[in-house]
Parts: structure tokens; C-alpha cells; sequence
């Protein structure tokens, strides 16, 4: 019977954490490839001393700050826990995981941990609810105000240093949502990230139908089965997610090493001073960008 090249003698015959640390410089998903390709090198990926280069340095601090205690059986558990759901940090405010691909570090600020302008003002443009497909216990959802701000900033220091992320804004609509919607004239809604030297800017469209706003009432009409492309690629469209929710591209920046200081993210409508409502955030997620 003819042998499978990857367990010939000469690789069989290398120790085992040999094999491991020359596919721990690979990638997780090559890693996976591997296991798949050859019965030989099977133990090899499944050993901790693999998964523990693939998790980030930092976990043991970063998993001390989670609200619950993280179970798992091995590193390559974890890893993969932390690849399929979230897990809270910072008193809940926080939720971190991993990505699957390049085992990079993912983050998504929750609502009370964003700046947003005028969401404990006591006339209540805002109000804070819970909703059960939320990973947080709070998201704001804005109950009428014509001043739209939203911000999030995170430490570059806390990402996976040689990594282009984007920042996302995670959000639903109310079946009332209005004032929205995509550019009309000089009123559009812009979102910004920068850090050190680098800014990303764009023009983001939260709705897929126009409004606009005449005397007291919102006039509303449908464009539909269209497309909204902006001249920036069309990173500002929204998008549908798996877990229920929508989300809307803020813009993307390079972690070259984590000494850029704060990344900073930002969603604003503040040129148009018409009324809008029906905004549920949830948060800012940040992830790499593939």
C-alpha cells in the first residue's frame, strides 16, 4: 500500500513538540488543514503546546477580567470557545473572542460604555432597554433627538498588534425608525476612525429608505430593491448579521504594534436638525478585516 507522504518515517520520527512548534508558526486555520491531511500529524495539532502560541500572550489577564469563570478542557478548546461566542468583560460593559482564521483579538464596546451624546439628558431623548438576543444587559435605543453622536474608543494596545481591523456599529431599527435614512443634500450621517496618523472617514446610511422631514411630520418613500453605493466602496451600507442584528462599517485601520495609542470611532449627524427615532444600539464591535 502506497504511504501518505505526510507520515513518512522522517516526519514520524521527529518528537512530537518539534512538529507542534513548526505548525504553531503557521496559522490556526492551517493547523486545522494539517490535522485533516494526515493522521501523523493529528496529536501534534491537538497538543496544547500548539493552541497556546495561536491564543493571544495576554489571555490569562484578559479571561481574569470576565464576569463569568471560562471552562475548557484544553487550549484548543478555548480557543475555539472564544472563536464561536464572546465572552463579558470589564463588569459586562466589554465583550471579547477571538477570530477563527488568525486566532486576532476581537472586541465589541457595549452601548454604556459608548459616548453618546445626550443619552442620560433628563428629557429622555434616549432610554435604556434589555433585549434577550443582545450579549449585553443594556442597549440604548433613541427615542427622538435631532443631534446624533456616537462614539467608542478602545486602547490600540489591546488588539493583536500587524492586524487591519474595521469597527462596526451593531444596531436595530424599530418598526417606527425614521430620520435615518441615506443622504439628502448637505445632510448626511458621517463616521470616522482614526488613530495616531491614520483617519478613515466615510458616509454611512443606517436606513435603506430616504426621509425627510417638512413642518411636524416625516415624509417617507421606499426605494425598492435598491442598492446605496457611496463613493468610499459602499463600506457605509448596512448589513445584515447572523445573530439578528444589523451592522454598518465606521471605517478601518492597521495595528502595526499597539503604540498608536486610542482608536477612536465615531458615528454623527449633526449638520441636519431634523427629528430622528427608533435607533437600538447595542455596540461597536471591532474585528479583523479578511
Amino acid at each position: 500500500m502506497e504511504q501518505d507522504a505526510f507520515s513518512s518515517p522522517p516526519i514520524n520520527s521527529l518528537p512530537e513538540e518539534c512538529v507542534s512548534h513548526v505548525i504553531s508558526l503557521t496559522s490556526p486555520r492551517d493547523a486545522c488543514i494539517f490535522s485533516l491531511a494526515s493522521t501523523g500529524f493529528r496529536s501534534a495539532v491537538d497538543s496544547d503546546t500548539t493552541w497556546q502560541r495561536f491564543l493571544p500572550s495576554d489571555y490569562v489577564s484578559i479571561l481574569s477580567r470576565a464576569v463569568d469563570p471560562v471552562a475548557f478542557s484544553s487550549k484548543k478548546d478555548l480557543f475555539f470557545k472564544l472563536c464561536e461566542r464572546h465572552v463579558l468583560i470589564d463588569g459586562g460593559k466589554m465583550s471579547f473572542g477571538l477570530d477563527r482564521s488568525s486566532g486576532a483579538k476581537c472586541y465589541m464596546i457595549s452601548a454604556k460604555a459608548l459616548e453618546i451624546a445626550h443619552v442620560d439628558a433628563p428629557q429622555r431623548y434616549w432610554r435604556w432597554v434589555s433585549l434577550r438576543d443582545s450579549r449585553f444587559d443594556g442597549v440604548a435605543e433613541l427615542i427622538e433627538v435631532c443631534w446624533l453622536e456616537i462614539t467608542g474608543k478602545i486602547d490600540s494596545r489591546a488588539l493583536s498588534a500587524k492586524t487591519r481591523y474595521g469597527a462596526y456599529l451593531v444596531y436595530k431599527l424599530t418598526e417606527t425608525a425614521c430620520g435615518l435614512g441615506c443622504p439628502i443634500g448637505k445632510i448626511k450621517q458621517q463616521a470616522s476612525v482614526s488613530i495616531g496618523r491614520q483617519i478613515s472617514k466615510s458616509t454611512v446610511c443606517l436606513q435603506t429608505f430616504h426621509e425627510r422631514y417638512i413642518g411636524k411630520r416625516f415624509r417617507k418613500w421606499r426605494v425598492p430593491h435598491e442598492t446605496v453605493e457611496f463613493s468610499n466602496g459602499g463600506a457605509g451600507t448596512p448589513k445584515e448579521r447572523g445573530d439578528g442584528w444589523k451592522e454598518v462599517e465606521l471605517g478601518a485601520f492597521y495595528n502595526e504594534n499597539g503604540e498608536d495609542g486610542v482608536v477612536e470611532m465615531s458615528l454623527r449627524e449633526i449638520n441636519g436638525l431634523y427629528w430622528k427615532s427608533g435607533l437600538i444600539v447595542q455596540g461597536i464591535e471591532i474585528r479583523p478585516k479578511h
